[in-house]
């Protein structure tokens, strides 16, 4: 893939595949509508998403509050609502935030880890976020404005969290990549190639990294900004399909 390749979205998508997802999805917020509305054993976390239905049936995805600067909140939901309009799976519109410590972790299939600026997990939040990951959870790791201290910091909890394993690169040969939206390839603002980076569990990947990030910031509202900055573009297409993947798990 050469840096002139962008991000080409098939709105023409393969209608056999199409009608096999949402099969499968609608199945899925069925067992999700009928789910107890909150799953607790005091020994034993529950499985990440076992009670995303919870009792008003949405599926949730959240970000984790890491004690930045205010800039871990700067990723967009637009994929959120992207994903409820074309599978009419019902999914918060919202991204929720909580911190790794939280209950409230292991209700959600999918969490975003984001921001800028340098950061450490204490070893009770890397030794939960691989209990999490391993129960089949979905984690999300990208970089705010490509920023160079957090990936530093980000690629040391990956280590961390993972010392036995390596990162690897993936694209778009991946199924994820193909899922909701076809993605031929991920171009930045500044129209240079992206990659990604995952660790996979039982064949399947827990982790996606993002050093360029995915983040979609002038759609995140606030103040975020990614000015003068670089991330990936069209970002919310790609995010889609790491959704429908977490939630096909």
């Amino acid at each position: 893939m050469t840096p002139q390749q962008t991000m080409h979205i098939a709105h023409g998508r393969n209608t056999a595949l199409h009608n096999r997802l949402f099969s499968l999805l609608t199945l899925a917020g069925l067992i999700l509508l009928l789910a107890p509305a909150a799953i607790r054993v005091s020994a034993q976390p529950p499985t990440p998403g076992a009670s995303a239905g919870s009792a008003d049936g949405l599926v949730r995805v959240a970000l984790i509050r890491t004690g930045l600067d205010g800039s871990d909140r700067c990723f967009s939901g637009a994929f959120l609502r992207l994903v409820g309009f074309e599978t009419q799976i019902n999914i918060d519109p919202a991204l929720a935030r909580i911190t790794i410590e939280s209950d409230q972790l292991f209700e959600h299939p999918f969490v975003i880890l984001t921001g800028e600026g340098s950061f450490e997990l204490t070893e009770a939040e890397v030794l939960r976020l691989r209990d999490y990951l391993r129960r089949g959870g979905m984690l999300l790791a990208s970089a705010g404005c490509s920023n160079a201290e957090w990936n530093t910091s980000m690629r040391r909890t990956i280590e961390r969290i993972f010392p036995e394993q390596d990162l690897a690169r993936f694209g778009p040969e991946h199924e994820v990549f193909n899922l909701l939206f076809p993605v031929s390839g991920l171009l930045t603002r500044q129209q240079t190639e992206a990659v990604l980076w995952g660790v996979e569990l039982d064949g399947r990947l827990s982790l996606v990294y993002s050093p360029e990030g995915l983040n979609d910031s002038e759609s995140a509202g606030g103040d975020c900004c990614c000015c003068g900055g670089n991330e990936i573009r069209d970002a919310r297409f790609i995010n889609a399909n790491l959704l429908l993947y977490a939630l096909m798990g």
